[in-house]
């Protein structure tokens, strides 16, 4: 299904099993009867959940082979992919560690930059984090479409060319 594709390979074989776990997970409750009498889960982001720390470890990597953060950003435990990526973080907290605009630049345009911080924001912060005025439950459907995103982040980064 996705284990030849050029993202997937890119992937450390930690979270490669990350990635077979969320489609295992994916495909076990896409199976599962409605007639079961086990009621079903009123969120799926749990289903989510392993592909998107797959897609963290994936950006630390991308970002470090593209020269974007060098090896003592990548093993600290500082660095911030939310702040990175977020086009609209205001000019005075853009430090070194902002990269949007270095990947936008690398890149040639705004659009995998733009992918991969939809991906983040929509696929990992909101699913993975609690806002009372915000209500992000996610039923099946929608769980296979994040993964389905965080996937063609991942594809789109690599065909970007930054790392050739």
């Amino acid at each position: 299904m996705f284990e030849g594709e050029q993202w997937f390979t890119y992937l450390s074989e930690g979270q490669k099993d990350l990635v077979k776990q969320a489609y295992d997970l994916l495909e076990r409750f896409e199976r599962r009867s409605t007639k079961s009498e086990t009621p079903e889960p009123h969120d799926y982001s749990f289903v989510v959940f392993s592909m998107a720390k797959a897609y963290e470890g994936f950006l630390k990597k991308f970002f470090l082979e593209a020269k974007l953060i060098d090896r003592k950003t990548y093993e600290g435990d500082r660095f911030r992919i939310g702040k990175a990526l977020n086009p609209d973080l205001p000019q005075r907290f853009r430090g070194r560690w902002w990269l949007y605009g270095p990947l936008t630049e690398a890149c040639g345009d705004e659009k995998v930059p733009q992918k991969l911080w939809r991906a983040w924001k929509e696929c990992r912060n909101r699913l993975f984090h609690f806002f009372p005025r915000h209500k992000h439950f996610i039923d099946l459907a929608e769980a296979k479409e994040r993964i389905e995103q965080l996937k063609i982040a991942m594809k789109e980064a690599i065909a970007c060319g930054v790392l050739e």
